[in-house]
Parts: C-alpha cells; structure tokens; sequence
C-alpha cells in the first residue's frame, strides 16, 4: 500500500483536508448567539461508507464541543445501524426527511 488515496469519486476535497476546512467561512465564522445544531441531511444519499461515517462522528465532535447537537435526516437504515453496533447511536439524533414516516 502506497498510503495514496485512489477513490476520489464525490470528493471535491484532497483527502488530507481537515473537516473544519471544508466548511464555508461563513457557516464557521456564525456569531454565537445565532448557532444551533447540525442537520445533514441524506435523503438523496442510500449508501454511506466508512469516508461518510467518520465525516459524521468528526462533525459530532466539533458540534458537542460547542454544547450543539448533529441531526441525521434520511440516514440510510444500513448506517443507522452500524452507529447503533458501535454504541454510537446516543451522539445522534435521527429525524426523518420531510414525508417519511417517523421512527
């Protein structure tokens, strides 16, 4: 293994960029008193892989690190459950996509 990334598909990012990085200026310089939790949104997203799941618990960290929660809409089921066999499911909360039934 060279240690090089080949699997670029979707990425508009190089691999080696932090999570902050990728964020627009303007979502990270929000004054304080207007900041709230994090949606992401999956809905047009069935699969999300190992890339997706670590995006998603670095997304958790950075939220909680400012007393703010990460909302997972339209999680695929599949990833759902892999958060709930790592017992990672608490860090979460899962809100349905707009139309779909609740869990």
């Amino acid at each position: 293994m060279s240690g090089h990334d080949r699997n670029t598909w979707g990425r508009s990012f190089p691999a080696v960029t932090p999570a902050i990085e990728a964020v627009p200026d303007v979502a990270v310089h929000v004054p304080e008193d207007t900041k709230s939790n994090v949606l992401i949104d999956f809905t047009d997203s069935p699969v999300v892989d190992v890339e997706g799941l670590t995006i998603l618990l670095t997304a958790q960290r950075l939220a909680h690190s400012e007393d703010r929660q990460v909302w997972l809409m339209g999680l695929p089921e599949s990833a759902w459950s892999v958060l709930e066999a790592m017992g990672l499911d608490d860090l979460f909360v899962r809100v349905s996509s707009p139309g779909e039934l609740s869990n």
